[in-house]
């Protein structure tokens, strides 16, 4: 926990990054209506942007394919900016991101960004589905400048890269860099982008990642100034006792999910997930209490917590990582941060919006 400070970042400037939790024996439909509504909730009170992770073969987790959540979400929400945290760009051809987010940013202007990184190591099995070899994970540098080129030049009356043009290329979407690390937050200042940094996951490295970002930043870049963005992972609720109860909830079924064999039956992890909180999983809840990519507590104690974040990092903007398989606990926790950290939360109406831009 942090200590209480003054308030910070107003709610626009904070963000979510979700991965479409699926707990076993839950359909993939429900999860993914789960991921919209917590998407419309926080388009609703006021957050910047809405980002889906890429994982692959990560169980409980149903984020893979960021480009085409990003789609399912522009749909169903009229003003947030939805988004990849990240697509992980050592995995595909740069055309294709290109591409792929190109159309997106064609079909809802001003409302799409793309996040990349370097993929981590996957299984053997994984990696050789996707394609991807040792060489491919030192390559994210080169990549990055490849899909940079392919979204500038892409333009009308613009020339092709090579002989090859982008197509549905119009005004491309922001890219960002993010990473968990001083050597990817480098590759993302001598390219003048800017940077989100993975807080909620390796907090030691946030520091000297924001430093080695603004020393080697270059200003010729398209944001022509440094841009740091951090996430972090929170639980927010009425009491400190609630806001605690959820955190040892999503303790013990995460590291159940995580400790369940690979070959684990949908059945046999439902049975795995029904006993209740042991002792070790409540202590083990409690001891993140205390680390630093985590603010748990009630919406007084979550903004101060941020807003210590915000002032210790730099950070430009805030990325929520909400604590919860369920949807509607995840959506509290947006709400509750959000009652934190502004005076009145506005009820404004949601429109149906275009799924695809008109002229």
């Amino acid at each position: 926990m942090y200590s209480q400070a003054a308030p910070g970042l107003p709610v626009s400037a904070h963000s979510v990054l979700d991965v479409v939790p699926q707990l076993p024996g839950q359909s993939a439909a429900a999860a993914l209506r789960e991921t919209v509504e917590v998407a419309q909730a926080a388009d609703d009170l006021g957050y910047r942007r809405f980002w889906v992770a890429e994982q692959h073969g990560v169980r409980g987790a149903g984020g893979a394919s960021p480009a085409v959540l990003a789609a399912v979400l522009a749909a169903r929400t009229d003003r947030i900016r939805l988004g990849s945290g990240s697509v992980q760009l050592t995995n595909h051809r740069p055309l294709v991101v290109a591409e792929q987010f190109a159309a997106l940013a064609a079909a809802y202007p001003s409302r799409i960004d793309l996040g990349v990184g370097r993929a981590p190591a996957v299984p053997p099995s994984t990696a050789a589905a996707l394609g991807v070899n040792d060489k491919g994970w030192d390559s994210f540098p080169q990549r990055l400048d490849e899909l940079c080129r392919f979204l500038r030049d892409g333009l009308p009356g613009r020339a092709p890269v090579g002989d090859v043009r982008l197509a549905l290329a119009g005004l491309p979407p922001p890219v960002f860099v993010m990473t968990d690390n001083p050597t990817g937050a480098q590759v993302a200042a001598v390219r003048g982008l800017p940077l989100f940094l993975t807080h909620h996951s390796t907090p030691a490295c946030t520091l000297a990642s924001v430093a080695a970002y603004r020393d080697s930043f270059e200003s010729t870049g398209p944001t022509g100034k440094p841009y740091v963005g951090v996430t972090v992972g929170v639980v927010a609720a009425e009491t400190e006792d609630e806001a605690v109860a959820r955190l040892a909830e999503y303790v013990r079924l995460k590291s159940r999910i995580k400790a369940a064999a690979n070959r684990a039956t949908p059945a046999e992890l439902m049975e795995l997930l029904d006993p209740p909180l042991t002792s070790r999983e409540r202590l083990k809840a409690e001891r993140l209490l205390d680390e630093p990519g985590y603010v748990v507590g009630t919406r007084s104690g979550v903004a101060a917590g941020l807003a210590s974040l915000a002032a210790s990092t730099g950070a430009d903007e805030v990325m929520l990582v909400p604590l919860a398989f369920d949807g509607l606990v995840r959506s509290a926790i947006l709400r509750t941060t959000a009652a934190g950290l502004t005076r009145a939360i506005r009820s404004i109406p949601r429109h149906a919006p275009h799924f695809v831009a008109t002229a």
